[in-house]
């Protein structure tokens, strides 16, 4: 199984979404070409008191284009994580990933994910495609370090929900969604071959700052029904703006030491 990128793995569960929630009457909160960046920063655990909080890179998700695949329209998302600033030198590993998915413009439902990973000497390919017709996925990995590249995996898995939701993928669908203090979910959530059930509950309406300034938003609590998605088990929490955007503004995860927080720094 291939791991995935850090700060993608971090942003997995925040982006969900149940096939029964209401749906807006208001316009759609994003158009294509929309840009997210984010700034990430690590905080240490609370016996590393001694070290302060330290910037861990940049999350960027952008809403590419509408294209086609296999005859279907598709919207094309482009996600990239960066590594920068101190963390990365005291880990001594630069992280340059980016991320293709194509998903159905209507249900949102995923087509394919291409992984091009770059995370020190560790290079990726990893390439995933849901096949609902025949309720299959089909993975492939490259692990391209070495010269010529090796093939770690190539399969098709059976038995697959004829509709899947990768992480960035549901969050556009999920901003679609009526929000409300207390209101609780069950979620299927695909993380390539993987299939995992989570509950999110949206606690409440609460300021954040944030690079772009304070904004209202809601604050949403994600955890896993069958283990943490984390290998520490941690749990993560997302808070979307309290406009008719909905924009996920701020995430916070638990990780094995200490926890990620990511702040919306620009929006296009």
């Amino acid at each position: 199984m291939a791991q995935r990128s850090l700060l993608y793995g971090l942003l997995l569960v925040a982006f969900f979404i149940p096939a029964t929630s209401p749906m807006a009457d208001s316009p759609s909160p994003f158009t294509v070409g929309e840009r997210l960046v984010y700034k990430v920063e690590w905080d240490p655990p609370w016996y590393m008191f001694f070290l302060p909080s330290m910037e861990a890179g940049e999350v960027e998700v952008l809403l590419a284009e509408t294209t086609r695949h296999k005859n279907r329209k598709a919207l094309k998302i482009i996600f990239k994580a960066r590594s920068s600033g101190r963390l990365m030198r005291m880990a001594g590993m630069k992280i340059d990933d980016e991320f293709v998915l194509l998903t159905d413009p209507d249900t949102f439902c995923t087509m394919t994910v291409s992984e091009k990973i770059r995370e020190g000497k560790r290079k990726r390919q990893v390439d995933v495609e849901y096949m609902p017709e025949t309720r299959q996925l089909h993975i492939r990995e490259v692990d391209e370090a070495p010269n010529p590249p090796i093939l770690r995996r190539d399969e098709t898995k059976d038995n697959i929900p004829a509709c899947v939701h990768d992480p960035l993928s549901a969050v556009y669908l999920f901003r679609k969604m009526h929000l409300d203090i207390n209101h609780s979910e069950i979620f299927v959530v695909a993380n390539d071959d993987k299939i995992q059930e989570v509950q999110v509950t949206v606690e409440k309406k609460e300021n954040v700052n944030v690079p772009l300034g304070k904004m209202t938003a809601w604050k949403t609590n994600t955890t896993a029904l069958k283990g943490g998605l984390f290998r520490a088990k941690g749990d993560f929490k997302l808070w979307l703006s309290a406009d008719h955007r909905r924009l996920p503004v701020q995430f916070e995860a638990k990780v094995n030491l200490g926890r990620v927080v990511g702040k919306i720094k620009s929006v296009q």
